[in-house]
């Protein structure tokens, strides 16, 4: 006898893991009622401090060409990445390198804070300033709802701070007009504001839950149920799901037998991983974001990959950010950031690789996401904002023309250069946001008569 998929869904009755696999049925259901155009668009912004150096994202190929007083666009898929981006390399179909856009609207220095995505100016040196409106990353979690309607996740706070696991604010997303989007820094809490509710329903619901607890174990039991239920064609997306949080599971008992060693590392050791080196707890954070996106628990990730005050001691580098920006080093500043690069951009590769194997509509969950790799502080150390690198990874759902591009804009002053503002505007215009410009307006470009406040037509689809 054949059912209707909806009438499978509504006859399925899920225990201890509803909280979890509601949202991902839901996804389930709508491919199979074949209503791929209701997918959520997906976003992860990945902030780095201490800029990110053109040349250093720059393609050999791209950089004999010199600089152009017009717009570069080019074919990316098709020239060799920087040896520290080669991670990336299998998803050059779908990864996009945006440089020349300005951001003199915001302040320079080591961060600009909220500016990077709200385009203003704001704050100091020390103080991440007055927020004036919400930022893009927030704006899109508002168009694309979701249990946790955004997720945010920390390895460092501020800019210059020193703050170091549980809840912080790093001064870079606010939600609104005076509201700052907290982050949580200890991949623990994280991992138990999303995925504890499971135990809700269970004797044990009373209790908060704890990491120690195999939460694989509640929920094998509707896991099975679900497998059975759903036809076989829909499996795939439930595999990859269950293939995230297994490696959740797999991270936190290693990170358990570490305990002796990461306690050489911090003050002291609690449950939570506030102790584990850095880089670890990058990839512990990326693993969260993997998982909660593919579960449906989010549509939104802001991650706050570290601040200058960061050492990549696993790395073997022996100077925080903030004296490799200076050149204090025992190597030269670009050898140091290559390493970083290699490293970042393998985290980025791994959760593309993670999104691109869970298939959705006529696609996979990368084609409807937005992997944006930027920096608080734009093209330097102390970031003069003249030019503000962006690389992007996934398909965009489709709604920009970047995919396998690569952009250059005119230098600052030149006719036709644009800003963050217009890159921001564009980026929320295509995602169903139709506001006419977001941000501030570079004023210095308008008393020159070159500024082209508002989107980025030749990127819109």
């Amino acid at each position: 006898m054949n059912y209707s998929r909806r009438e499978i869904m509504r006859g399925l009755s899920l225990g201890v893991g509803s909280a979890l696999l509601s949202p991902l049925m839901r996804h389930v259901q709508l491919q199979a009622d074949g209503r791929g155009d209701l997918f959520p668009s997906r976003f992860v912004f990945v902030v780095k401090s201490s800029g990110i150096v053109p040349e250093g994202v720059t393609p050999a190929a791209f950089k004999s060409a010199g600089a152009s007083p017009d717009l570069v666009n080019a074919d990316l898929s098709r020239v060799a990445l920087p040896e520290s981006m080669g991670a990336l390399e299998p998803f050059k179909d779908q990864l996009s390198i945006v440089q020349g856009l300005s951001g003199k609207m915001c302040r320079g220095g080591h961060s600009s804070y909220f500016g990077m995505m709200a385009a203003y100016m704001t704050g100091g040196e020390f103080d991440a300033g007055t927020v004036v409106r919400a930022t893009a990353d927030a704006e899109l979690a508002k168009l694309n709802p979701a249990p946790f309607n955004h997720v945010a996740l920390a390895v460092k706070g501020k800019a210059l701070g020193k703050g170091y696991g549980g809840t912080m604010y790093p001064g870079i997303t606010a939600v609104g007009p005076g509201k700052e989007l907290p982050f949580q820094g200890s991949p623990d809490v994280a991992y138990e504001q999303l995925f504890g509710s499971a135990v809700s329903a269970t004797e044990s619901g009373q209790k908060r839950f704890r990491l120690q607890r195999n939460l694989f174990d509640f929920m094998v039991d509707d896991l099975k149920k679900v497998r059975k239920e759903i036809p076989s064609s829909e499996r795939g997306k439930l595999d990859a799901y269950l293939n995230s949080f297994e490696e959740l599971q797999v991270r936190h008992s290693r990170l358990s037998g570490m305990k002796r060693q990461i306690k050489e590392h911090a003050p002291a050791f609690s449950d939570k991983f506030t102790a584990e080196p850095e880089e670890l707890r990058q990839e512990a954070h990326f693993d969260l974001a993997a998982a909660a996106l593919i579960a449906g628990l989010t549509n939104v990730v802001t991650i706050r990959l570290d601040n200058i005050n960061t050492t990549y001691t696993q790395l073997g580098i022996d100077k925080h950010n903030h004296g490799i920006g200076h050149d204090e080093g025992t190597r030269p500043q670009a050898e140091y950031r290559d390493i970083i690069r290699k490293h970042h951009s393998g985290l980025l590769a791994g959760l593309a690789g993670k999104l691109k194997a869970v298939p959705e509509g006529d696609g996979n969950l990368l084609d409807r996401t937005m992997i944006v790799f930027l920096s608080d502080s734009g093209d330097a150390h102390h970031g003069s904002c003249f030019q503000w690198p962006y690389v992007v990874v996934g398909g965009c759902s489709g709604k920009l023309k970047l995919p396998g591009r690569y952009l250059r804009f005119p230098e600052y002053g030149e006719p036709g250069c644009r800003t963050i503002a217009d890159w921001w505007t564009t980026v929320l215009n295509a995602h169903g946001n139709p506001v006419g410009f977001f941000g501030n307006e570079d004023l210095v470009l308008k008393q020159n008569g070159v500024s082209h406040a508002g989107p980025l037509t030749e990127l819109l689809a």
